[in-house]
């Protein structure tokens, strides 16, 4: 996840600097016996926790709408306490209000705009939650899911996407897949031994399901092969998705060591998922023609 917010760890750090750097041209070292450690203590402390803020919240989210709200309410709370901890080591003009100000406002706004995050988190949370209610209802009768990648595989795929084309239809909404294709895999695990292609895959598997939306079902659909099912999604709308997918694809591994692939969306339009699937594939296949790391539409 780090290397995705890599301009946010950047941004806080600059801002910090910035804050050290203008409290020291506006203001004095105090004392050290001026220094009240039990107030030291108590705003370092705080200080901290927001900074442990940030971080969980870079380190474990994807990008997106919500950990935007979430990371800059945060920043603006560790900006706010980082201010107020050197206020206790640096003594201010009187007549100098502009760091006070700095002190009191970003936190305010930013338990504002945490709150917003929070509240689209919960939300994801939710979803989350019908959705792994209304899986596990289906695997508790059916042994789906791939040791490997720990996705659901090619028979848990049919089986709910021919319930997505089912209702999608009757609710006139779109549905949409996107079919992803390691080229040449056995060539690439001869080359570089089985535990590496398993690692890529693993790796693989871990981006799609990070990357994508939370109503989003993500499936190995054989060897080497991946299918997400995109509900809701029109065709416009998946080509975006597959779009930001292929820019993801170069945080895997070492370029010199990354397996060519093969993307393609389109829209289901077939009453069947069996028919939809074959046509995604033979859309895959005229794709693969096109060469590596291509994306195609239907």
């Amino acid at each position: 996840m780090w290397r995705q917010h890599t301009y946010k760890l950047l941004f806080s750090t600059l801002l910090l600097c910035g804050g050290l750097l203008m409290a020291t041209n506006a203001g004095e070292l105090k004392q050290s016996q001026a220094f009240d450690w039990i107030d030291v203590l108590g705003e370092g402390t705080t200080f901290l926790v927001a900074c442990l803020w940030l971080g969980l919240i870079i380190s474990s989210r994807p990008a997106g709408r919500v950990t935007e709200w979430l990371y800059y309410g945060s920043l603006l709370l560790m900006f706010s306490y980082f201010l107020d901890l050197l206020d206790e080591f640096i003594r201010y003009p009187d007549a100098l209000r502009l760091m006070s100000w700095l002190e009191s406002l970003p936190a305010p706004v930013g338990m504002l705009v945490l709150t917003i995050g929070l509240v689209g988190w919960h939300r994801e949370q939710r979803a989350i939650d019908r959705q792994l209610r209304g899986r596990e209802l289906f695997l508790r009768d059916h042994e789906l899911i791939d040791p490997l990648t720990q996705l659901y595989g090619a028979e848990y795929l049919y089986a709910v996407l021919q319930r997505e084309i089912t209702l999608h239809r009757s609710m006139q909404k779109p549905l949409s897949l996107l079919l992803l294709d390691v080229d040449n895999f056995a060539d690439f695990n001869r080359q570089y031994g089985i535990a590496a292609g398993d690692n890529y895959l693993v790796q693989l598997s871990e981006l799609l399901s990070n990357q994508l939306r939370y109503s989003d079902v993500v499936c190995r659909y054989n060897g080497d092969r991946f299918v997400a099912l995109l509900p809701n999604t029109a065709q416009l709308q998946a080509n975006i998705i597959a779009q930001h997918l292929q820019q993801q694809f170069s945080l895997l591994t070492n370029q010199n060591q990354q397996p060519q692939l093969t993307l393609i969306s389109l829209e289901v339009e077939q009453l069947s998922a069996k028919d939809a699937l074959q046509q995604a594939l033979n859309t895959l296949t005229s794709a693969r023609k096109h060469g590596p790391l291509t994306l195609q539409t239907d």
